[in-house]
């Protein structure tokens, strides 16, 4: 999903999953807690925030969240673990 049509709502929802607070996130993508607090509240998505929530989208993204925008808004955390995921498993990788 693009991240020009990730909402607010989405962020806040992803920032929940992975456990930051507001101070967390701002941080780790170098913005102040006041801007996370605005983005979070735009549920329109305003274009004057799409280079911020581009940039929370990113920083989110790499802790495992892929924003979703099928039948309905959402989104998942992706585990990224090393080793084989049980739908890579197949009798050709048995030992």
């Amino acid at each position: 999903m693009p991240n020009s049509l990730v909402t607010g709502r989405q962020i806040k929802a992803a920032r929940a999953l992975v456990a930051w607070t507001r101070d967390e996130l701002a941080e780790k993508a170098g913005v102040t807690a006041q801007t996370v607090k605005v983005v979070e509240k735009d549920d329109v998505v305003l274009e004057a925030l799409a280079s911020t929530r581009a940039l929370l989208c990113r920083v989110l993204e790499t802790a495992g969240i892929t924003f979703l925008n099928g039948g309905s808004v959402g989104v998942q955390v992706v585990p990224r673990e090393e080793g084989l995921r049980p739908e890579d498993l197949n009798a050709s990788n048995d030992d």
